[in-house]
C-alpha cells in the first residue's frame, strides 16, 4: 500500500523535459523565472522545464522555436504572431500577462517638459512628442504599444525620436548620463534610474495608466503546431503549470517576490523591486488564459502599426483551447 501511495503521488511522477527559451528573464517573465526558483510548480503536473534566458533577444526566441532549438517559445505576443502572419505554423500554448511595460524619463528630460508625471495620462502621451526614446525592435511587444500609445493621442511613433535598444544596462547607462531621454521597456527593469534619482517613471501601463489596455495579451507561450498536436497531453499540464505559477505570484506575492529576487535579482534594492512587483502582479492573466476579445483587439493593434494581415493568428486558429477564457 505504501508503495502504492508513492507510485501515485505527484513528486513520483515521471517528468517530460521541455526546452523552453523565453525573450528575457524580468518582471513581465516571472512565471518561467518562478519555475526555475521553484521547480516543484511544473513537477506537480509532471513537467520539468530547460529554461534558456535570451536576455532580450526577441527574434531568436521565435527563431530557437522554428528550428527546433526550443520545444516553446515564451515572448511577446506581438512577436509570436508577426512570426505566423510570416508563414510560421504556431499556436499559443498559455497566455501570461497584459501589458507589463512603462516609460521611464531621466530626470533631466522630465524637467523640461510643460507637465509632471501626475498630470492626466493623454497629457502625458502628449508630452512624449520630439523625445528621444528607446525601446525593442519593429514588430515586438514594446514597440506595437509604443505606437498605439502614441495613437490614443492622434500621433504615432513616428512623433518620436525612436531607436532599438533592448539591452537593459545599456539603457539605465544612457539614461543616467543624458544620452536618452528615456525608455519604454519592462516595469521594474530600469528600477536603478529610479534608486539614483536619474530616472521618473513617466507611464506604467501595467499599474493600469491606460484602461483599455489592460487584458490585451503582452505575453505568450507559443509552441510549432505539430508538436503540439503530437504532444497534446503534454501541453496541457504545461498549461497547468503556468495557471499555478501564475496563481502563486498573484496571490503568494511575499513568497513568489523572495524566491524570484533571490534568483535573478539579489541585488536590486528590495524598496523597488517590491515597487515594480506590486505594480506588475495584477497583470498577470488568470488561468494563463486570454478572451477572444482582447487577443482580437491586440492584432487590431499590431495591423494598425506594421500595416501586415494577421488573419492566419485569428484567435480561433492558433490560441489553443486550454489557453482560451470563456
Amino acid at each position: 500500500m505504501a508503495a502504492a501511495a508513492l507510485l501515485s503521488a505527484p513528486s513520483a511522477r515521471a517528468q517530460d523535459k521541455v526546452n523552453l527559451a523565453v525573450a528575457a528573464i524580468n518582471l513581465a517573465h516571472a512565471p518561467a523565472a518562478l519555475a526555475v526558483a521553484a521547480p516543484e510548480i511544473f513537477a506537480r503536473h509532471g513537467v520539468a522545464l530547460n529554461v534558456t534566458d535570451l536576455r532580450g533577444a526577441s527574434p531568436n526566441c521565435i527563431a530557437a522555436l522554428v528550428s527546433k532549438a526550443a520545444d516553446l517559445c515564451q515572448v511577446g505576443t506581438t512577436t509570436g504572431t508577426d512570426a505566423i502572419a510570416e508563414g510560421a505554423d504556431l499556436v499559443a500554448v498559455a497566455a501570461l500577462a497584459g501589458p507589463f511595460a512603462e516609460i521611464i524619463l531621466s530626470s533631466a528630460a522630465a524637467a523640461k517638459l510643460p507637465v509632471k508625471a501626475d498630470a492626466p495620462i493623454a497629457e502625458r502621451i502628449k508630452a512624449l512628442k520630439g523625445l528621444n526614446l528607446v525601446s525593442s525592435a519593429p514588430g515586438s511587444a514594446n514597440y506595437t504599444m509604443l505606437d498605439s500609445l502614441m495613437g490614443t493621442v492622434g500621433s504615432s511613433i513616428k512623433d518620436i525620436r525612436f531607436r532599438t535598444l533592448p539591452e537593459v544596462p545599456a539603457m539605465i547607462e544612457a539614461i543616467r548620463h543624458g544620452q536618452i531621454d528615456g525608455a519604454f521597456w519592462v516595469t521594474g527593469s530600469l528600477a536603478p534610474n529610479l534608486v539614483d534619482g536619474t530616472g521618473v517613471r513617466w507611464i506604467s501601463l501595467s499599474r493600469g495608466d491606460v484602461e483599455t489596455y489592460q487584458n490585451l495579451p503582452f505575453v505568450t507561450v507559443f509552441a510549432r503546431r505539430d508538436w503540439a498536436a503530437q504532444n497534446a497531453d503534454l501541453v496541457k499540464r504545461i498549461h497547468a503549470g503556468y495557471a499555478d505559477a501564475i496563481a502563486r505570484l498573484k496571490n503568494e506575492p511575499a513568497q513568489s517576490s523572495k524566491l524570484v529576487k533571490d534568483r535573478y535579482f539579489p541585488d536590486l534594492d528590495q524598496a523597488l523591486w517590491n515597487d515594480g512587483y506590486e505594480a506588475g502582479r495584477r497583470a498577470f492573466l488568470d488561468g494563463a488564459r486570454v478572451s477572444r476579445t482582447a487577443w482580437q483587439d491586440s492584432l487590431a493593434m499590431q495591423a494598425k502599426s506594421s500595416q501586415k494581415d494577421y488573419s492566419r493568428a485569428a484567435f480561433d486558429k492558433v490560441v489553443l483551447p486550454e489557453a482560451q477564457a470563456k
